[in-house]
C-alpha cells in the first residue's frame, strides 16, 4: 500500500461552545484522489483550514510528507508543498490573470529589497513568466491572461485559481468546492483538468464536493462527515448503503422507512 503523504490524528477544533470538528484521524495515500464529503456544518472546510494553516490552534496532529506541521501557519504550510483553494474563490480582481500567476511562487527575489540588489531576479522572473504562461495555456486560459480577475467567469476563475495553485510546485492539493459557480460546460472541463493532474502528474488532491457525482467520477476514497466526525470511508458504492451515511444526509426517518 503507498505510503500516505497526509496523516491526520486526533484533530479537533471549536469555536466557542461549538465543537466543529470532533477528534478525526485518516490518513490519505501518495497520489490518491480523495473525496471529502458530508452535509452542511458537517466541519469538512474547518477541517481543511486546520491542515492548511489557516487555523492553527486545534487539538492533534497533522503530518505532512514525512514532517510534523501541527500548528504551522499557512505560508510555512504552503512552502512545504501542501497548496488549498477556498469555498469562495480568492485572487486580485484588479490584476490581470497573468499577474495573479505571478505572484503565487515563493521565494522571489525581487520581492525583497536587499536580496534584490544582489541581482538574478530577472532571470527569476523570466522563467516564472515562462511557467505561467504554459499554466494558462494548459488549463486553456490563455485568451484572458491580460483580463482582470474581477471580469471572469466562474470557470475561468476557479481553473485561474488552479493555475496559480500549481506555480507554488505543490505535492498536494486542498481544493474546497472547486467546481461550486462553475458552469456545466466549464465543470466538465475541470473535472477532467484535475483528474489528468492526478492520473498523469501524480498530483494527490483531497476534494470537499457537494456534487456526489461528480466525487464518484473522480474519488478513489471518499471519507464522510457528519456533526464534527467521520462516520464512514470507502468507495461511493461501499457508503451509499451505510446507514449512517443515509441518516446523516436524509435523517433518521428516511432510514427508518427503509428508503
Amino acid at each position: 500500500m503507498t505510503d500516505p503523504i497526509l496523516r491526520i490524528s486526533d484533530l479537533a477544533h471549536a469555536f466557542g461552545g461549538t465543537q466543529a470538528v470532533a477528534g478525526v484521524s485518516f490518513s490519505v495515500p501518495r497520489g490518491a484522489f480523495c473525496g471529502l464529503i458530508g452535509p452542511n456544518g458537517a466541519g469538512k472546510s474547518t477541517l481543511i483550514e486546520c491542515v492548511s494553516g489557516v487555523l492553527n490552534s486545534y487539538h492533534g496532529r497533522v503530518m505532512f510528507d514525512g514532517r510534523d506541521i501541527t500548528g504551522w501557519p499557512l505560508h510555512r504550510v504552503a512552502g512545504l508543498g501542501l497548496s488549498r483553494s477556498f469555498q469562495v474563490s480568492r485572487m486580485f480582481g484588479r490584476m490581470s490573470v497573468l499577474s495573479n500567476l505571478m505572484a503565487a511562487p515563493p521565494a522571489q527575489i525581487g520581492e525583497r529589497l536587499l536580496p534584490s540588489f544582489a541581482g538574478g531576479w530577472r532571470d527569476q522572473e523570466a522563467e516564472n513568466v515562462t511557467g505561467a504562461w504554459g499554466m494558462l495555456r494548459r488549463f486553456f486560459i490563455d485568451d484572458v491572461a491580460q483580463n482582470y480577475g474581477n471580469d471572469l467567469s466562474g470557470g475561468q476563475r476557479r481553473l485561474t485559481e488552479l493555475s496559480r495553485s500549481l506555480m507554488t510546485c505543490p505535492h498536494m492539493l486542498l481544493l474546497d468546492e472547486p467546481f461550486a459557480g462553475v458552469s456545466p460546460t466549464n465543470r466538465a472541463r475541470l473535472a477532467e483538468h484535475l483528474r489528468a493532474l492526478q492520473r498523469d502528474d501524480g498530483m494527490t488532491i483531497l476534494m470537499i464536493e457537494h456534487r456526489l457525482e461528480l466525487v464518484e467520477q473522480l474519488c478513489d476514497n471518499i471519507i464522510v462527515m457528519a456533526e464534527g466526525r467521520i462516520i464512514a470511508e470507502g468507495s461511493m458504492a461501499d457508503i451509499r448503503k451505510d446507514a449512517a451515511v443515509v441518516s446523516a444526509y436524509l435523517g433518521d426517518e428516511v432510514v427508518a422507512r427503509g428508503a
